[in-house]
């Protein structure tokens, strides 16, 4: 059945049901784990939205003990699929008909077939940075959320590793912070507004020991904080997607240059020109 309306899923007769469980739950394990291992989700929490699990567990579900491994062009068709359903937000409004249709396409992907996986229209720019506000749950913040985690961020002021398993396991917002920190803005003559605080462009993985250093310190106040080697600061700042004139303390010039950072990873990963 190649159908995500639960209804469909009702009016199977019970044998059906019963001799694909095998099967299907294979399927559900095996995307979990390309989820974590390729993807950084590491908890359900963090899927930006719940109809990619279904279209996965199609792909990888199996009825063999020992599933025969994917070909590596078929990971990179998934791959792509995923952040392009992600940036596109396609499941967001009742997305069972696009989710039927992809999962008829990563069928004729799975048995090497000429499919369409994946070339749906997908409009991306700098605003879905700006824009956008930090909102756990939401899909644009989770789909953020798992583009910075590609990166590997550091601890942006020691420079030593995260554990993204740590932080994303939790699926909460505790380990993500401003970067122009909000009372340091909120103190601004220009009075920004709380979305303009807020958006996404302003957001990335600060452990809570960093964030306590930063407080509402501006960023040319707590680069003393940060390490004096150039070359360590720039892979920190990198991490992050970051970029240098963030201590120059002008966060409009600093929210244009960092969208544009992540607009750039976001095309990559999503192969959008």
């Amino acid at each position: 059945m190649n159908r995500a309306d639960p209804e469909n899923f009702m009016e199977l007769p019970g044998s059906a049901v019963r001799e694909k469980f095998y099967e299907i739950r294979t399927g559900i394990f095996r995307a979990i784990d390309f989820l974590k291992t390729d993807l950084n989700v590491f908890s359900l929490k963090l899927l930006p939205m719940e109809n990619i699990l279904t279209v996965l567990t199609a792909f990888f579900a199996s009825s063999q003990k020992q599933p025969l491994p994917i070909p590596q062009d078929q990971y990179e068709v998934i791959k792509r699929w995923f952040w392009r359903a992600c940036f596109s937000q396609r499941y967001a409004r009742g997305g069972a008909k696009s989710t039927d249709q992809d999962l008829l396409e990563v069928q004729k992907l799975k048995a090497g077939k000429a499919h369409n996986l994946g070339d749906f229209d997908v409009s991306l720019d700098t605003d879905f940075f700006t824009k956008n506000v930090f909102r756990m749950s939401s899909v644009a913040t989770n789909t953020f959320i798992l583009l910075l985690a590609q990166a590997k961020p550091l601890n942006f002021i020691q420079g030593t590793n995260i554990s993204l398993q740590d932080v994303l396991s939790q699926g909460n917002r505790k380990e993500f912070h401003h970067i122009f920190p909000k009372a340091h803005l909120q103190r601004s003559e220009n009075q920004y507004k709380d979305e303009q605080i807020n958006c996404l462009a302003n957001f990335s993985v600060l452990s809570r020991t960093d964030n306590n250093k930063i407080k509402d310190q501006s960023p040319s106040k707590y680069r003393s904080e940060m390490p004096t080697d150039d070359q360590i600061l720039d892979q920190i700042l990198a991490t992050h997607f970051c970029p240098i004139n963030v201590f120059r303390d002008d966060y409009e010039s600093f929210l244009t240059s960092r969208a544009e950072l992540l607009l750039k990873k976001a095309k990559e990963l999503s192969q959008v020109i």
